[in-house]
């Protein structure tokens, strides 16, 4: 049976509604955040002062936390000048000390963070000074008032202003970097013997009613809450909000929590929910398909905390190399642009050495601007950033050499797990220190080309460089790495190393592989699996080299096993019948069940299935390419920016909703839209 058969003419919410029941996501998508206020910043700083607030807090609840100390500081001095409009007399809101100055001249200060500006002609230029302790310098203006209106900023307390917008995000009464996600109270269920459960795994504070004081212990697993406090990852401590109202003093990854020292406590969660204004959908004939899907999405969904965050347990910090990943996974999910944005400036302003205190993951940040680019097609954010790019590049290229191959040193605040010159590409892999690894040279092409192509759109002047760069690294890697024989790539620049899966399917996704690449696909289905960060990379290259209903099958069998094993969300690891499901870095609980670069099927099934995928930036072009292999039908909504993207196969025929904005490419021709279709597959 097709889907038309079972829903004839499926609309994008039906899809949605299918897709939605096959997981466990069951938070309300419409949330309300604090509002009334218009907020400025500088330029990046509302972005690097909710960084420094999700690491002080993730460092706080967490017990174990690697996390590179190298991320941007703040800037807590910062002068904010405009012309108001007509009106009464307004107060501004601030981050600390702030004084006004009126056309020049000193007319209040405020200690308190709240300036009260008196009533003045309107064409009336003020300046306010915000003079902050360990946060970034803003004020906040009520909506619709005076204070309303565009302001520039400069840094410091003294000096020429050059014309620098400050930057607005709408808020309430605290300035939005103090403000994670908006929260929704959801209720545990009591098990007995103080164990309380929630439907499915969540972040957020735990809230305790009771009598007497209690104590808390909690788990993404029952056998963590049930375990000895201090063999769990997450600190539990409480303070009582009102008589008889305990609440954990961090918001906590969980799904199980144990209540010991009182009778009849009553739990809830405040838990931390990302709104979702736009949906996808993977629906199909084989239901652990569609679970897969589904999670994989709810899995994302929950790391979603104003930027990606690797997991709701630990670390819940931002990495880069998880964030090139998750781009993908959010194009086909909730198309949340902010999210990216927020993720990419954040992370790519390191006070010294290299993102998150990995090598490889400085080239994932450049990697990550192309991805967002083909995904989201934001060119503003380009041209913003693109003198940023360009700089970022120079700095990495300073390890190169006249052949062009990428030797990184090792840099201060690198991340302890990473290996010679900082490098750490995944885990379960090292890096032989003696000679050259193939898969960071591709990443290093992939970089160099993400470059050139996106300062070539801005007209950049720097692109012809990169450009150069990268065929010289492609002719030295050519001449060392490229095993003629195999048909594949070997693992290191050397004449004696042997392909392996890493640096072929790396090759693949940059555009670095040879017409007779006869032995690439078998590079990459002869080696382990991986964690599903890598992998889903693998399989999305396995399919690109005409595996994809191969990718497919090994996608069911290594996600499937998750929910076997009874996973509502995606684990760090994929499970292994031989080993604890919860153990990881030495530690019994370490292994984080909801982590944001396992949701890889919600990228790879659009595109393994249904071979929907961009051919030009955010989607202008496309293309659509059944291959089914044993399913019956398929079907997938894609949130793209000019409107939903459907797509329904079934044998033989395929059915294409094409949104305004977008152009379906097919061998039947081009075919812009809106549109509705009924092609051959």
């Amino acid at each position: 049976m097709s889907l038309s058969d079972a829903f004839p003419n499926a609309t994008a919410a039906d899809l949605v509604a299918r897709s939605r029941a096959a997981g466990a996501d069951r938070m309300p998508d419409a949330l309300a955040r604090p509002e009334g206020f218009s907020w400025h910043y500088p330029a990046g700083q509302f972005e690097i002062g909710a960084l420094h607030r999700l690491v002080d807090e993730g460092r706080a609840a967490n017990r174990h936390v690697d996390y590179a100390a190298n991320y941007a500081d703040v800037e807590p001095a910062a002068r904010f000048r405009t012309t108001i409009g007509p009106g009464d007399a307004f107060t501004l809101l601030g981050t600390g000390r702030m004084e006004l100055r009126v056309d020049g001249v000193t007319s209040g200060t405020a200690v308190d963070g709240a300036l009260r500006v008196p009533k003045l002609p309107a064409g009336t230029r003020i300046e306010v000074l915000v003079a902050a302790d360990g946060e970034p310098a803003a004020i906040g203006a009520e909506a619709g008032g005076p204070g309303d209106v565009e302001w520039v900023v400069a840094p410091g307390t003294e000096g020429a202003f050059d014309g620098s917008r400050a930057v607005s995000r709408a808020g309430g009464l605290e300035p939005p970097h103090r403000v994670g996600e908006p929260e929704v109270r959801l209720p545990f269920r009591a098990l007995g013997e103080g164990i309380h459960m929630l439907d499915a795994p969540a972040l957020g504070v735990v809230e305790i009613r009771c009598t007497g004081r209690p104590a808390l212990a909690v788990g993404e697993s029952l056998d963590e809450a049930l375990a000895d406090p201090e063999a769990g990852e997450s600190r539990t401590d409480l303070v009582e909000e009102a008589p008889g109202i305990w609440a954990s003093r961090y918001r906590l990854g969980l799904r199980y929590a144990r209540v010991s020292g009182v009778e009849g406590a009553e739990l809830v969660l405040r838990a931390s929910v990302r709104p979702v204004e736009r949906r996808g959908a993977f629906a199909c004939d084989d239901p652990v398909l569609e679970r897969i899907w589904a999670t994989s999405a709810f899995t994302l969904r929950q790391c979603l905390q104003v930027f990606l965050i690797d997991g709701i347990k630990r670390d819940r910090m931002p990495w880069i190399g998880d964030h090139a990943l998750g781009i993908l996974t959010n194009a086909y999910t909730v198309a949340d642009r902010e999210i990216v944005r927020n993720s990419l400036v954040a992370l790519g302003r390191p006070r010294h050495g290299y993102i998150n205190g990995i090598a490889d993951y400085s080239l994932w940040w450049v990697i990550a601007h192309r991805l967002y680019q083909s995904y989201f097609g934001d060119r503003e954010f380009l041209e913003q950033e693109g003198d940023r790019l360009h700089a970022f590049v120079a700095d990495l290229a300073e390890h190169t050499g006249p052949d062009g191959v990428f030797r990184p040193l090792a840099r201060p605040d690198a991340f302890a797990e990473a290996g010679p010159g900082s490098l750490f590409l995944d885990w379960g892999v090292s890096l032989r220190a003696d000679v050259d690894a193939t898969a960071v040279q591709l990443l290093w092409h992939w970089a160099l080309t993400s470059a050139a192509e996106l300062l070539a759109e801005v007209g950049h002047p720097g692109a012809e460089g990169w450009a150069a760069l990268a065929a010289r690294l492609e002719r030295t890697l050519e001449t060392t790495a490229w095993d003629a024989e195999a048909g594949a790539w070997r693992e290191y620049l050397d004449a004696a190393s042997r392909p392996s899966a890493y640096p072929n399917f790396l090759a693949v996704l940059s555009g670095m592989l040879p017409a007779a690449a006869d032995g690439a696909a078998e590079a990459i289905r002869a080696n382990p699996a991986g964690t599903p960060f890598m992998r889903a990379f693998a399989l999305r290259g396995l399919g690109e080299l005409g595996g994809r209903i191969e990718a497919v099958d090994e996608l069911r069998r290594l996600w499937g096993r998750m929910l076997d094993a009874g996973a509502q969300t995606f684990w760090e690891e994929f499970a292994d019948q031989s080993a604890s499901p919860f153990e990881m870095y030495r530690r019994p609980y370490g292994k984080s069940l909801c982590h944001a670069w396992a949701a890889g099927p919600a990228m790879l099934l659009p595109e393994l299935v249904l071979g929907v995928r961009p051919l030009a930036d955010g989607w202008r072009e496309f293309a659509v390419a059944p291959e089914l292999g044993t399913l019956g039908w398929a079907a997938a909504v894609v949130p793209l920016p000019g409107g939903d993207l459907i797509v329904e196969a079934r044998a033989g025929r395929v059915r294409v909703d094409v949104p305004a904005g977008s152009t379906l490419v097919h061998p039947e021709g081009r075919f812009p839209g809106p549109a509705r279709l009924d092609l051959p597959a």
